[in-house]
């Protein structure tokens, strides 16, 4: 190879090359072909800058899930087991009021995990689509969805089922005869159940996620 008058020379047989994007080619009176650095040059900046353009959205995409997760999970560590028990340990406010606001305090949190999940599985389906992910990355994945079902079910039926039986119910001045006590206490150790399963397998998903 030679240089001449800027452009680069390669030796090789004459024969015809397709046109590429962005550079130009013309034959030597020897036959050598002519390449245009300067037009390699401003492809590879092009390509420079394709790349810096998705390395930034790989990172928005996994700081937007990591966001929601830490949401998702820190308003349940918080609402199960600080401010629920504090609550029913104000002496200024009653049990039949503890639980009118509890319902108001999980409808909000139940609100939360759906938007949370759902940022989360769209943000990951598009780091798989966009990148070659591992298995714990899709793993992962289907752990979140999991936990998306969990609150569904929650938000869909446990939680109005609850609230349906628990109007109009009395929980400071019991009576014996009413099932309706046995039935919200079935359904409220149900949804205990629930979340303690979201944060544990929240936690395998944050294990899993360190590991990628």
């Amino acid at each position: 190879m030679q240089k001449a008058l800027g452009l680069l020379v390669v030796r090789g047989e004459d024969r015809l090359l397709p046109p590429l994007v962005g550079m130009h080619f013309r034959f030597a009176r020897d036959g050598g072909l002519f390449y245009d650095l300067r037009a390699f040059s401003r492809l590879a900046r092009g390509l420079r800058f394709s790349m810096e353009q998705r390395a930034m959205i790989e990172w928005f995409l996994v700081f937007l899930r990591d966001l929601a997760l830490i949401a998702w999970l820190g308003g349940l560590a918080v609402i199960d087991f600080l401010e629920a028990p504090i609550r029913f340990r104000v002496p200024e406010i009653d049990r039949n009021q503890s639980v009118a606001i509890g319902r108001r305090v999980f409808a909000a949190l139940n609100s939360l995990e759906l938007c949370s999940g759902a940022l989360i599985l769209a943000a990951t389906a598009l780091l798989v689509l966009r990148t070659d992910v591992g298995a714990n990355e899709r793993v992962a994945f289907g752990l979140v969805a999991l936990m998306w079902l969990v609150v569904l079910f929650q938000f869909f039926w446990l939680r109005p089922r609850m609230s349906q039986l628990a109007r109009g119910l009395d929980l400071v001045n019991r009576r014996p005869d009413d099932a309706r006590y046995t039935q919200v206490g079935r359904l409220h150790r149900i949804y205990v159940g629930c979340d303690l399963l979201k944060i544990a397998l929240g936690i395998v998903v944050v294990a899993l996620w360190v590991k990628v």
